[in-house]
């Protein structure tokens, strides 16, 4: 195998092109001049060792780490596997000594997301035509060869997913927890989820929207007023607490279930903001709500509280309520009919429409289960980029 390593240009970074070494050239190249760089060292080794175990012929590295800076903030790895079916279902997020390592992983049969990859990694935040570095695993494998790139929408969701850090993050914040209320309430039980969340590590953002009476069922043009506030308002908690990859998951109740499933659904595509892991409790959404369509592109997992006794649930059954919108339903009675594998449903007689949001729900099994699926949807994701890629012509 030869070595490809060029010296860097003028400004600091590899030339453009992918450039081929070995796991200890590489350590040796990048590892070694100072303190800083030597602290990655460790994460390096295990990176590849971990890629080899799993018989990977390449580990593909991008971000700063790879330029001339003494100091870089981010190493980018691509562990490209041989079958997509052994891609890990969550990617990880490393920090090392207050420098972020984010490890993903793509696979050799899936070759236009492989390549939309390789793209995102030599494209920088200004547009320049970067170099990356492709660690060799096998000394019999050459260079990956990537022909001219024209797969923009693979590349756009790529893009997003990349941005929006489709990841485990160990040692940062746990996320962002987002409560919407129901109709005619403030939202008091937030008093049991914002200790045992904000103790774990979690932003809790309430979204209050007013004390509405039941005739906003019946009104179409408050409806929609109170999506599309709820759409802003979402944005605006994107923008002002996840800077930093964290992802945002949510607990809707009662009306506030419609508020969230109606945002989702009225995006055929990526919406602005995607969901981590979203807690549904007394839910007015319809039974036949499209949950595989969401399924990695607009959440990652999803749990629905069944729960046969919810009284106010039980008064949304006839046609009429689905002659004022498709979206109406009683999931939180009867389960949403979907088989897609984001979803939980479990069933409980004790809870009613009120009672479910309590200490010890939120305590024993809403918190392990928001805290459990960090990173979840990875392998939706890819399911969502194989849908995408075979529906084009």
């Amino acid at each position: 195998m030869t070595t490809s390593i060029p010296a860097f240009n003028e400004q600091g970074f590899l030339p453009e092109g992918i450039h081929t070494c070995s796991g200890s050239e590489f350590i040796e190249k990048f590892c070694s001049e100072n303190e800083i760089r030597q602290n990655f060292r460790k994460a390096a080794v295990d990176i590849f060792d971990f890629a080899a175990s799993r018989n990977a012929n390449y580990v593909f590295i991008g971000g700063s780490f790879i330029t001339e800076k003494k100091d870089p903030h981010d190493l980018d790895a691509l562990i490209v596997l041989k079958s997509r079916e052994h891609i890990p279902t969550k990617n990880e997020r490393l920090l090392i000594s207050g420098r972020r390592l984010d490890v993903m992983f793509c696979s050799e049969d899936d070759p236009k997301i492989l390549n939309a990859f390789i793209h995102l990694l030599q494209n920088g935040r200004f547009n320049q035509n970067l170099g990356i570095i492709q660690v060799l695993l096998n000394s019999s494998q050459a260079a990956w060869e990537i022909r001219q790139f024209t797969d923009d929408d693979t590349y756009e969701v790529i893009k997003r997913a990349y941005i929006n850090r489709e990841l485990i993050e160990l040692n940062e914040p746990a996320g962002v927890l987002v409560t919407v209320h129901g109709i005619m309430s403030n939202g008091g039980w937030n008093t049991h989820v914002l200790p045992a969340a904000s103790n774990q590590g979690w932003i809790v953002a309430p979204y209050f929207y007013g004390f509405e009476t039941p005739d906003i069922l019946l009104n179409k043009g408050k409806r929609k007023a109170a999506v599309d506030d709820f759409r802003e308002w979402i944005y605006d908690i994107q923008q002002t607490y996840c800077q930093n990859g964290e992802k945002i998951s949510v607990i809707a109740h009662s009306f506030g279930t419609y508020l969230v499933g109606a945002y989702m659904s009225g995006f055929e595509e990526v919406p602005p903001v995607t969901f981590n892991t979203i807690i549904l409790t007394g839910s007015i959404l319809n039974e036949n709500y499209d949950w595989a369509a969401c399924a990695g592109n607009k959440v990652g997992r999803v749990r629905n509280e069944i729960a046969p006794n919810d009284q106010w649930v039980k008064w949304m059954p006839d046609k009429k309520w689905i002659e004022l919108d498709p979206l109406f339903g009683r999931a939180g009675v009867n389960g949403f009919n979907s088989d897609s594998s984001i979803l939980d449903q479990p069933r409980n007689n004790i809870f009613d429409h009120n009672n479910v949001i309590k200490r010890d729900v939120v305590r024993t099994m809403w918190m392990p289960y928001l805290n459990s699926n960090k990173g979840a949807g990875m392998k939706e994701f890819f399911e969502y980029l194989k849908r995408t890629a075979s529906a084009k012509p």
